[in-house]
């Protein structure tokens, strides 16, 4: 399984990185919301884990634009955005999931595998 992950704060993605490697994922990383589609551009994805606070654009305008093209690959929001109507506007906007920090990586992995 091929994933991307999107996640600004740099040592949570790196540990992500390691963590979903070890489990035998394939996986990039970007730190902002604008190079998800420069990597989107060059690969296809089984799922991308997308932080909502990221520069240049946001979790929600990746997915929103990712959508309006006709990208339909799943996608979880891992935040810290936790207020019931973020989550709401994350699923109604096409989100398979929302997870919000902290988390469990088991259970961050579970999902993704889902």
């Amino acid at each position: 399984m091929r994933i991307l992950i999107a996640e600004d704060e740099k040592a949570l993605n790196r540990i992500l990185v390691k963590q979903f490697t070890k489990a035998g994922y394939s996986v990039d990383s970007c730190f902002d919301g604008e190079s998800v589609f420069d990597y989107l551009a060059g690969a296809t994805y089984d799922a991308l884990v997308l932080d909502v606070m990221m520069p240049k654009l946001s979790g929600f305008e990746v997915l929103q634009r990712m959508r309006n093209t006709g990208d339909s690959t799943p996608v979880i929001f891992l935040t810290a955005k936790g207020e019931v109507e973020d989550k709401v506007y994350g699923l109604d906007s096409g989100a398979k999931d929302y997870l919000t920090k902290p988390f469990n990586i088991l259970e961050l992995k579970a999902r993704v595998k889902a």
